[in-house]
């Protein structure tokens, strides 16, 4: 067996397993209620102030449906550490011949299949629940970008979950990561009415360019119109996965030499 074909055997039993674990422990109908309604909660919170303040509903709106693929994706894949951890089956999964990395990966691939799912919901909903004008929507911009958004974030997620191999939980960090996402974006408010400090992060952050590119979508932009912040997301989600990559090997090296691999 090559290598390939064996690490593509080892991501596809993870996926699997960590589907069925997932729907052993709660049914399909309320996984979806949990991935859905705490991103439409927020849209109806952060379009309401909108309207208070007088400020742009829509622009709100949208901002805060890509917002759910950060906060879905972050909190499944990020929590994966903690709950093997959790439920003791860190140390199996450790001994196991293929690498940590890779089992965490197929295990995270559901975690970012969500944040797939909680988009296209939360734009769906953004168009009949809270009345978005999707006449001129490029359906073909809006996968692209939804795509590439999944993966640049799933790679940030990886990051985060990585601490967890070491640390107890990694669940304070997904915390900030998310509302940072939320405040530095421009999920609510254009990125140029930050501090310019504050700008400079939001510009190494793929979901600032991702609401941008879906915003652009949903009026019509193609693929070309949107070049530059799908190339920005591609670079950033490639930069973000090899992090990850080292940062699991750092935490597992970390972890097995100080004993950490078991602790909870």
């Amino acid at each position: 067996m090559s290598y390939v074909t064996e690490r593509m055997r080892v991501l596809k039993a993870s996926c699997v397993l960590s589907i069925h674990d997932m729907f052993t422990i709660i049914r399909p109908s309320l996984w979806l209620l949990q991935v859905v309604v705490p991103s439409l909660f927020a849209m109806f919170f952060f379009s309401m102030i909108a309207l208070y303040a007088g400020a742009d509903r829509e622009f709100v709106i949208i901002g805060n449906a890509v917002q759910s693929i950060g906060m879905t994706t972050i909190y499944a894949v990020s929590g994966i550490p903690g709950t093997q951890k959790h439920v003791g089956t860190m140390s199996p999964l450790v001994m196991a011949p293929s690498s940590l990395f890779t089992i965490f990966l197929g295990m995270s691939l559901f975690g970012i299949a969500a944040g797939f799912i909680s988009i296209a919901v939360s734009l769906f909903c953004a168009s009949f629940i809270f009345g978005v004008s999707m006449a001129s929507i490029n359906i073909t911009s809006v996968l692209i970008v939804i795509l590439l958004t999944t993966f640049s974030v799933g790679g940030i997620s990886m990051m985060i979950g990585s601490v967890g191999i070491y640390l107890r939980t990694s669940a304070i960090i997904a915390n900030v990561a998310t509302y940072l996402g939320l405040v530095l974006c421009g999920v609510n408010f254009p990125v140029s009415d930050l501090p310019g400090w504050a700008q400079v992060i939001a510009h190494c952050h793929p979901l600032t360019y991702a609401v941008e590119a879906t915003r652009g979508a949903v009026v019509g932009s193609t693929v070309s119109d949107l070049s530059d912040p799908i190339f920005m997301m591609i670079v950033l989600g490639i930069i973000f996965v090899i992090l990850a990559y080292l940062m699991f090997r750092f935490f597992e090296h970390l972890a097995r030499v100080k004993g950490k691999m078991d602790t909870f």
